[in-house]
């Protein structure tokens, strides 16, 4: 995402499903490719973009309290039309309240069967910081794990959660960022990780400027574990 782009430049420091994030699902070349985008890309051809060998979408939904990417609905609706594995990502910001941010996530995120599970994304304290940042995003996934019936997706980078969240909420799948390696980093708690990743440089047809490119650890069957299904 960009802001985890920014992050790596200018810090020193820094539904019932089976718990797959603590194995390890993926051996030797067993994984699958997807992006992410947001209203910084411009899609000309959802459809054209199964030929890149692309398995899922993942759009950025919303910020905080009261942001919503201007793109995300319609984007939503044509990948779902397009045939194309879709999820949808929620920017956390420390300083705002985790219940409202939840609320409007789920109030604009109509994840449904098919779709990834929830993502949120954590990559930097934002002044006031708080003494209960460890609880408050604990209070915001609960809340969507109540909404949605499964665990969400934690997208972070290990130096910030290292420095940050130590070893808590480890039973959580993990979508780790780190560019420029074979494999990633894995921060303190995990064991695995369910989604890494491994480029801001992918080069999509139909989508102007580069993507950011992330494996799935795991073949087809593996991803399809983990889809959300009908309650």
């Amino acid at each position: 995402m960009k802001n985890f782009r920014m992050y790596l430049a200018t810090t020193a420091i820094s539904i019932s499903l089976m718990p797959l994030w603590n194995v390890a699902m993926a051996e030797g070349d067993q994984r699958l490719t997807g992006i992410d985008v947001s209203h910084h890309n411009n899609v000309s051809d959802w459809s054209a973009i199964k030929s890149a060998d692309i398995s899922f979408v993942i759009l950025k939904a919303t910020d905080g309290m009261d942001y919503l990417d201007p793109t995300f609905t319609d984007r939503f609706k044509a990948l779902k039309t397009a045939g194309l594995i879709r999820g949808a990502y929620h920017f956390y910001e420390t300083n705002d309240s985790p219940l409202v941010q939840a609320n409007w996530f789920i109030k604009n995120a109509p994840l449904k069967a098919g779709d990834l599970p929830p993502i949120v994304d954590i990559e930097r304290v934002k002044a006031p910081a708080t003494k209960n940042l460890h609880s408050d995003f604990k209070t915001f996934l609960k809340q969507l794990e109540g909404h949605y019936g499964v665990k969400p997706i934690i997208y972070t980078g290990t130096k910030f959660w290292n420095h940050v969240m130590k070893e808590h909420l480890a039973d959580y799948p993990l979508w780790i960022a780190e560019y420029g390696t074979d494999s990633p980093t894995i921060p303190d708690g995990w064991q695995n990780w369910t989604m890494w990743q491994y480029t801001d440089a992918r080069a999509i047809p139909n989508v102007d400027g580069d993507t950011d490119g992330s494996h799935f650890n795991g073949g087809v069957d593996a991803l399809s574990e983990i889809l959300l299904v009908d309650g």
